[in-house]
């Protein structure tokens, strides 16, 4: 059994080893790329290639299935769309988007997710991007290699809006912009302020729409922190008299996503309502406020 993936003018130029770890979700690196190379794993054009070539467009570039087992994570998903190449499911607070460990919103999606029957279906769907593991809310993911590919390159062009929902510390009026460089590089978030609930603590506390027009990390906490708001739960970039709410999480979560497909370009419109514990912790604040 193998899996194929075409390249497309959108892929290149790329040697052969970038474009397989950019490709198969079973060679994560360049280095695990090269190897699968060396054990005749990788053909190119239907012969065995090698590392040092480029890929031109139509090259048709072949893995034959690994003997690793993938991983698998037994975790219950609410999975908002899907088809043959595309799904978007909901990552619970507390775990991981992806990676090594067994505990990963990417490895509970093969229990959760219809196989695909497309020629170059992954043997386990990938995410085309990451929220902090404290963060919960939509994240998409391919089913293809083709698809994954077309993702990966949708959000590098930023072309993929989305659209979070977070509870802030004191009173934010109004909508905005913070373009704050991040990490030496430019970064710009819009925020707009739905709503106030009073606190017994710190005042008052806001609910806001973020949509990040960059991608730099915990940008929206850093941001939100540095307008003085910071996000409730976060621990890490507030002030000390904001460090509330230890151990109820952070108060963050992606609720939206605009792209579009990337094999049909219909345009997918993704909504998640919010978490129900920003609701009754609201309802709670507000009582308490009213009692003092």
């Amino acid at each position: 059994m193998k899996v194929w993936v075409e390249a497309t003018e959108g892929d290149l130029p790329v040697r052969l080893d970038r474009f397989l770890e950019r490709s198969f979700e079973q060679l994560p690196s360049r280095a695990s790329a090269r190897k699968a190379i060396k054990r005749g794993e990788v053909h190119l054009n239907s012969a065995p290639a090698e590392s040092s070539r480029f890929i031109r467009a139509g090259d048709r570039v072949e893995l034959l299935a690994s003997r690793r087992r993938p991983q698998r994570y037994d975790l219950d998903l609410e999975m908002l769309f899907e088809d043959d190449h595309v799904a978007i499911g909901y990552k619970p607070a507390g775990i991981e988007t992806s990676g090594a460990r067994q505990r990963t919103f990417e490895h509970a999606l093969p229990g959760n997710l219809r196989p695909s029957p497309r020629p170059d279906a992954l043997i386990q769907p990938r995410v085309a991007h990451r929220l902090d593991f404290q963060t919960q809310g939509l994240v998409v993911c391919g089913k293809t290699a083709s698809a994954h590919m077309a993702l990966g390159r949708a959000f590098q062009a930023r072309t993929v809006r989305k659209r979070y929902r977070a509870i802030v510390a004191g009173r934010l009026e109004g909508e905005g912009r913070v373009e704050t460089p991040l990490d030496g590089r430019s970064a710009l978030t819009r925020w707009a302020a739905i709503g106030h609930t009073p606190s017994l603590h710190i005042g008052w506390q806001t609910t806001v729409d973020l949509w990040p027009e960059t991608g730099r990390t915990h940008q929206l906490r850093r941001h939100m922190a540095e307008l003085g708001h910071s996000v409730l739960g976060d621990t890490v970039y507030c002030p000390e008299d904001q460090k509330l709410l230890r151990g109820q999480g952070l108060f963050l979560a992606a609720l939206g996503l605009e792209l579009e497909h990337p094999v049909t370009a219909e345009p997918l419109c993704i909504e998640a309502d919010e978490p129900y514990r920003f609701v009754s912790f609201r309802v709670r604040e507000a009582r308490r406020a009213g009692a003092s």
